[in-house]
């Protein structure tokens, strides 16, 4: 693979185990695409769905769509439902941030309801059951993939994702959430950050790195823990707004509330908060000025 050619061998043997359990799934080039939603709006959106603990964000960019995971498996059904009512019938990208349940869960259901251009995975996988289903089901889709690496850009309509982390010392540490891939978004003059779960070794990395973390729109990591969102990373991203999904898990996942001293620290940077267990699915809409925002409660 030409992306192992930069990386340290750890990182590569990695990829190389992750390239296994893949094997079958695709890397054709695609043939001519139709239009990804029904109806070719001009502007992007950035919807952040109400999950409770859960992750999934869905960007509409000019007739294109990417999704950034899909929730537990028990929410699928519910993700697939809300992107057909924005009117999406196919997926430019499908990015799964990292192997955590509550991040992948529901990709199989998703895989299943649309066609999809390409996957952008994390280079550590899981041995979990969600993680296999969600192979399983790339496998019989048949979908291209790609290992985030930082500096790769994605394109969405006029929009651009380009991936910041994981780097090198965030994945030597093993941990899923380090693991974690960060994108930042531009649409003309706006901007967002989503962390996934990434965690302080991966901030600090993502600081040193000299990317631009600047962004109005930050969506918090790992749920608001306070394994996460570093008072110097606040600082460089110096957002607007700070999403937060969190609220009521499935099963006997963790607890999915923010913890007070995060929530004190966005504050103390005046950051306008937006919990999806208070304010319910979050939607930014822009044409490249100003965002709009609207909320479900």
């Amino acid at each position: 693979m030409e992306l192992m050619r930069r990386l340290p061998m750890r990182t590569i043997a990695v990829f190389v185990l992750l390239s296994l359990l893949l094997t079958g799934c695709g890397r054709k080039p695609s043939g001519q695409q139709t239009p990804d939603i029904g109806e070719s709006k001009e502007g992007t959106e950035i919807h952040i769905l109400s999950l409770g603990k859960a992750d999934c964000i869905l960007i509409l960019s000019d007739g294109e769509a990417a999704l950034i995971d899909a929730g537990y498996a028990e929410q699928g059904t519910q993700i697939v439902e809300y992107l057909k009512k924005q009117g999406v019938t196919r997926l430019k990208y499908l990015v799964a941030t990292h192997g955590d349940k509550d991040h992948i869960g529901g990709i199989p259901a998703v895989l299943k309801a649309f066609s999809v251009g390409e996957m952008l995975l994390s280079p550590k996988r899981e041995e979990s059951s969600e993680y296999r289903a969600m192979v399983t089901a790339m496998n019989g889709a048949g979908v291209s993939y790609r290992f985030a690496e930082p500096g790769q850009k994605l394109s969405v309509g006029k929009g651009s994702l380009t991936v910041l982390a994981p780097g090198a010392k965030a994945l030597s540490e093993g941990s899923d959430n380090e693991s974690s891939v960060v994108l930042h978004y531009t649409y003309g003059e706006r901007s967002a950050l989503f962390m996934g779960d990434a965690l302080t070794k991966s901030e600090k990395e993502l600081r040193d790195s000299g990317y631009v973390l600047k962004a109005d729109i930050l969506k918090v990591g790992h749920h608001g823990k306070a394994d996460a969102t570093q008072k110097k990373t606040v600082k460089m991203i110096a957002p607007s707004y700070a999403v937060i999904t969190c609220g009521e898990v499935v099963g006997d996942d963790e607890p999915g509330m923010p913890d007070d001293e995060v929530l004190r620290l966005l504050n103390s940077f005046s950051v306008q908060i937006l919990r999806t267990d208070v304010k319910g699915t979050c939607v930014f809409s822009t044409k490249g000025d100003v965002w709009t925002l609207q909320t479900e409660r």
